[in-house]
């Protein structure tokens, strides 16, 4: 008796082990969509502009990635029937701290994550979401990228565009979102009537065509009557997306400026030099067009500054700077160039309107952002007079083998040291289902296996002292995904909802 009394307690056992193995997991679709996968913004995924467009040849733009081959830079790695595209997830080569020009950064304020932080986020995966309460008047936005233009604006009529983003709008309104960063000048041009820039080719087709109406101003009027504040965003230096000049508008400035040193014409596209007085002037004079003219709660700022690291293309405007007296390495004056830019568009904007803010969205890590973009995040968020909120966009899961999301977050949010500078979170809306190629082994499957990770990390981002939002990259990821993973980002979108 006794013998088969132990018999039955091992079977039950048994069945006890095997019971607790099996996962709880949904299983999710992968993604067929591939990221595309670039160094310094050299490799491309290709836009196609519609024929009789005077881009009627490819727009590229940038693919990131986290490998530790990839130093990229640009934010965008988007395509145009998929939304399964990125933004920015930038990786350094070493994923060290910053360099020796950079000794004002503390060491946690430096780009390098410990493992600790790696093995906290492996452990956060495990936990449900807990801090479930939004804080008052906690941003909760929506990119809106020109990329989602040319399917709502693209040869369409005044009432089918206004028609088009109310929808839009009407959606994120109704699920509970309250800011949108509309795109109104991706490549030195104008979704909007200017005296400065073009009209955009992604309102026509067709670069400098008047497209009949002002979307920007339609936009403006509907997402404040959908209750939503609505931000102008701006790639302040890019021009073009291709290295072919003839498809630079004749009416734009960049256009008068060719073969001046005003403008850089790079193997992948073509840019404003920085460093140029005129320039920055063009780019404040811009956004006081905006402000002055436009209704617009803020003006964004994308992660576009240096579009290279060579030496080559503004050496004679260093040679210059260093035979005025100037003792600053090539390094540090670069990053005075953007800190320049950015305190006189601060400026300008409160001169105007001081209720306007104004925010800039750099990449997810900041040796990438000091050392090969040259925007010195850190100085805007100790400083006066520079961002009224940062949105790094922190495009990793907490899985990410090299840059795990808590330890990202708690980097960016540990440099805000001035009580008016808040953090809004940029997050990866568009690996919801998809497979996180660079990621490593440990989060390569994350966005797979799990469909609550966009809710976790707002719940996280909630704890950190300067938190003030999140927004999502980009619509489409959202509302309009590929087939593949509609399940798995309806099943985020709904978690994400529960929370806000």
């Amino acid at each position: 008796m006794k013998k088969i009394f132990c018999i039955l307690l091992s079977l039950l056992m048994i069945i006890g082990v095997a019971g607790c193995s099996v996962s709880e997991e949904p299983e999710i679709i992968e993604n067929e969509a591939v990221l595309g996968n670039l160094s310094s913004e050299s490799s491309s995924e290709t836009i196609e502009i519609t024929p009789g467009s005077s881009e009627s040849s490819s727009v590229t733009e940038s693919s990131e990635s986290e490998s530790s081959s990839e130093s990229s830079s640009e934010s965008k790695a988007e395509s145009s029937s998929s939304s399964s595209s990125s933004k920015t997830e930038t990786s350094s080569s070493s994923e060290s701290s910053v360099s020796s020009e950079s000794s004002s950064l503390s060491s946690s304020e430096s780009s390098s994550v410990s493992e600790s932080s790696s093995e906290s986020s492996s452990s956060e995966e495990e936990k449900p979401v807990q801090n479930t309460y939004a804080p008052s008047g906690e941003t909760k936005a929506v990119w809106i990228s020109y990329l989602e233009y040319q399917s709502i604006m693209q040869g369409k009529s005044k009432s089918q565009f206004t028609s088009n983003i109310k929808t839009m709008f009407g959606n994120l309104a109704n699920d509970g979102f309250n800011t949108v960063f509309v795109h109104v000048r991706s490549h030195s041009d104008a979704m909007y009537d200017s005296d400065i820039f073009p009209w955009s080719v992604y309102c026509t087709g067709t670069e400098g065509k008047d497209p009949g109406y002002d979307p920007l101003k339609i936009m403006v009027n509907e997402a404040h009557s959908a209750g939503l504040k609505i931000e102008a965003w701006i790639n302040p230096y890019r021009i073009k997306g291709t290295s072919n000049t003839s498809k630079i508008a004749r009416s734009s400035p960049a256009y008068e400026w060719l073969d001046t040193g005003k403008v850089i014409v790079l193997d992948n596209g073509i840019y404003y030099n920085p460093a140029d007085e005129d320039v920055i002037e063009l780019i404040v004079s811009g956004v006081e067009e905006i402000v002055r003219n436009y209704d617009v709660d803020g003006i964004h700022f994308d992660d576009y500054f240096y579009p290279t690291t060579s030496e080559s293309f503004d050496k004679a405007y260093y040679n210059e700077y260093k035979s005025g007296g100037g003792n600053l390495k090539l390094a540090s004056w670069r990053r005075q160039n953007v800190n320049i830019l950015i305190k006189e568009v601060y400026s300008a904007i409160k001169a105007i309107d001081s209720s306007c803010r104004f925010g800039v969205s750099p990449a997810g890590n900041m040796d990438q952002n000091y050392n090969t973009l040259y925007c010195d995040v850190y100085t805007w968020v100790t400083s006066k007079g520079y961002v009224d909120y940062i949105c790094p966009q922190i495009y990793f899961g907490f899985n990410n083998k090299s840059r795990p999301y808590l330890g990202v977050l708690d980097e960016f949010s540990s440099m805000i040291t001035r009580k008016d500078v808040e953090l809004i979170v940029g997050l990866a809306a568009y690996k919801a289902g998809a497979e996180d190629t660079y990621a490593g082994d440990s989060g390569k499957k994350e966005w797979i296996n799990n469909n609550d990770i966009l809710a976790r990390q707002v719940a996280a981002a909630r704890n950190e002292n300067r938190y003030s939002g999140f927004a999502l990259y980009r619509y489409d990821s959202v509302y309009n995904p590929a087939s593949g993973v509609k399940a798995a980002v309806r099943a985020e979108r709904e978690n994400l909802l529960e929370i806000m």
